[in-house]
């Protein structure tokens, strides 16, 4: 679920033309922290993810997994 979250980040940075740079200094987070999440490389807090959405136009929501199809 994660991986899928993560890639819809990065889809939606490059489909914005935003590098992973300039997503990084909108979100207050370091260049390497936007990469490593894209790559897979860590474990993301879910604040680094929201601000990486934020900055992205996107918002997430935590939805039980009892009310997920």
């Amino acid at each position: 679920m994660i991986d899928a979250l993560i890639e819809s980040l990065a889809a939606s940075r490059k489909a914005q033309h935003i590098t992973q740079a300039q997503l990084a200094e909108r979100a207050g987070l370091s260049r390497m922290a936007v990469q490593r999440t894209e790559t897979g490389d860590v474990d993301p807090r879910y604040s680094t993810l929201a601000e990486m959405a934020r900055v992205l136009g996107m918002e997430l929501i935590a939805v039980p997994s009892a009310l997920r199809p």
